[in-house]
């Protein structure tokens, strides 16, 4: 493999160099990434078809994951070189991620479950405070951009949501805190085309004011052409 391409810390928010990740030792390669960008405030769409790498490309940005070879470089820090509960509170500290099964916890509430990234991150706690004059408060204005705003909604806990609800409380759980990198996997999958609309209106608005990245994984490229760059994901995976 030829030599990476140099990386300074402020040329991107995140960046992949010589990327080699298998699910097991031995088996072949998911993913082959040689070069990877993410500009600072870009919004980036990715799509590919089930199965093709998407999940775990997100992943590795997360830091859930690291590969067996190269780099993965989040606001200039290598996430390959820190151990499991570091790459964790980096993680909390700076990125918000929709998971495709949304991860909510059941037993607690929607306003609870959105100021949860708070209660882990005081860097992403003080921005809502900031913002809102507390974390709840904040949520709530998140919730209603996204047509959560009824009280006896907000009391319910994950479990008596809807599975469009669960999608659009993970959404706001990502929002908080203004993280610097907003990763969404498939987030849209669950909603109808007005609510679908809704949510890319408060993710665009929310991430241009805190000037976070987005990067966008799904296997509809009916929204690709809303975002500052489409990517096929086989156009950057060589595995």
């Amino acid at each position: 493999m030829n030599s990476p391409t140099p990386l300074r810390s402020n040329d991107a928010v995140a960046a992949l160099r010589d990327v080699v990740f298998a699910w097991q030792a031995g088996s072949p390669p998911v993913l082959r990434v040689r070069q990877f960008d993410v500009a600072p405030r870009e919004r980036v769409f990715l799509r590919g078809p089930s199965g093709s790498g998407k999940s775990t490309l997100l992943n590795l940005l997360a830091g859930v994951a690291v590969p067996q070879q190269g780099a993965v470089s989040i606001l200039g820090t290598d996430l390959t070189k820190l151990s499991g509960a570091a790459r964790d509170r980096f993680r909390a500290d700076h990125v918000g991620f929709v998971f495709q099964l949304f991860n909510l916890i059941p037993y607690l509430t929607v306003v609870e479950n959105v100021t949860l990234p708070c209660l882990f991150s005081e860097r992403r706690r003080a921005r809502a405070v900031a913002t809102s004059g507390s974390a709840d408060r904040e949520a709530l204005r998140l919730l209603e951009h996204l047509d959560l705003a009824d009280p006896v909604l907000l009391a319910r806990t994950a479990t008596d949501l809807s599975v469009g609800q669960q999608q659009r409380v993970a959404v706001a759980r990502a929002l908080i805190g203004a993280p610097e990198l907003v990763i969404a996997d498939e987030a849209t999958s669950a909603l109808d085309a007005d609510r679908r609309a809704a949510f890319l209106e408060l993710l665009f608005r929310e991430c241009a004011a805190t000037g976070s990245a987005v990067v966008f994984v799904s296997h509809d490229a009916s929204a690709a052409h809303q975002f500052d760059r489409s990517i096929e994901l086989r156009e950057i995976n060589r595995p």
